[in-house]
């Protein structure tokens, strides 16, 4: 009955805000009452009440922010950037308006502006994780290593333990490269999230990196057991597979990769290197021709197209293959890059 009685008082509750809206005249009354209803599900009376604030004050600070919130929750991020970029101007030190426009811009591929955006809201919250997790993986994403290392190093070890923190602190260090610090931090997160698949492989990843392919092998048939679906650890460990020249089991973990992830550039080039290690050569070709197709500006699959070409005596695609690949920019060997699966993406707000 209780219950009953709140639905009810909440119904009339907005009823009374609705109808009480069509008679305000005053934008931040209206931006209040607009909040309520935004809060209640009600976006499109929210978002009529918003704009007829902001049509009485263009620069409402909280008509402003809940537009650009408003559009971003529903993946319209250019018309969530109009909004948000008007909001922080009417009010710079609004952290949660610096960090959804940060976020927005992040969706909208615009890493610079992105960067400045969450940098601004670092600053006004240094304590916030999440700001903290988004702006590191901007960094990294940027090539900004040691920036995204001197962001996470002095608090990695701060109680309760994040495990994307110390992921995103592997990934940099790795990225850097400095492999020696990244096996050391991936050692202590494996001691602190022992039942985590991706803190697993990353341990794994950096001691394939270092040689050690029994160890690795373990800790990635544990990941496996942790968390069948992960695609990060099947391709790991076909990797060491392939190091290990034991090619008919490594074809088998790389396809299991790909049909987990079959955008996965780097399995792709993996599997073709197995093909051709069981001189399977055709097949890998057709193996990288559909990763040239997912990824066309990828250098490295020019180049193992090449090599391949060169192997089979077809001197003339060869050569047009490393043509192309000169054109190209970006690294050209996958042999201490980290797969892309083990990579922490931004936090979605």
């Amino acid at each position: 009955m209780q219950r009953v009685t709140t639905i009810v008082g909440l119904i009339l509750s907005l009823l009374s805000c609705s109808t009480f809206a069509e008679h305000i005249e005053n934008p931040k009354e209206l931006a209040n009452a607009g909040e309520k209803l935004l809060k209640a599900a009600q976006t499109g009376k929210a978002q009529a009440l918003f704009e007829r604030a902001l049509a009485l004050s263009p620069d409402q600070f909280s008509a402003l922010y809940n537009l650009g919130l408003l559009h971003y929750s529903q993946d319209q991020f250019a018309q969530a950037e109009h909004y948000l970029e008007r909001a922080a101007q009417s009010n710079p030190r609004s952290f949660q308006t610096r960090l959804l426009l940060g976020a927005t811009l992040v969706r909208l591929n615009r890493a610079r502006d992105a960067t400045r955006e969450l940098q601004a809201a670092h600053e006004l919250n240094p304590k916030h994780t999440d700001a903290t997790k988004l702006l590191a993986t901007e960094y990294i994403r940027g090539g900004h290593f040691q920036e995204a290392i001197a962001l996470l190093a002095g608090i990695i070890d701060a109680a309760p333990f994040d495990e994307e923190l110390h992921l995103l602190l592997i990934e940099a260090y790795q990225d850097l490269p400095d492999a020696a610090r990244a096996m050391q931090l991936a050692q202590k997160a494996v001691g602190r999230f022992p039942a985590s698949a991706r803190v697993l492989c990353w341990l794994a990843f950096e001691l394939r990196v270092a040689g050690r392919f029994a160890e690795a092998k373990s800790h990635l048939q544990r990941a496996i057991q942790l968390d069948p679906p992960y695609p990060a650890s099947y391709y790991v460990l076909a990797d060491v597979l392939l190091k290990e020249q034991r090619y008919t089991e490594a074809i088998h973990y790389f396809h299991t990769a790909i049909e987990k992830e079959p955008s996965d550039v780097q399995a792709r080039i993996g599997l073709s290197r197995a093909l051709a290690g069981r001189n399977e050569v055709q097949q890998a070709i057709e193996t990288l021709q559909k990763a040239a197709e997912l990824a066309p500006q990828d250098v490295r699959v020019r180049i193992e197209l090449a090599r391949l070409y060169f192997r089979l005596g077809d001197q003339a695609r060869a050569k047009q293959e490393e043509a192309a690949a000169r054109q190209l920019k970006g690294r050209n060997s996958v042999e201490l890059e980290a797969p892309q699966a083990l990579r922490i993406r931004a936090p979605k707000r």
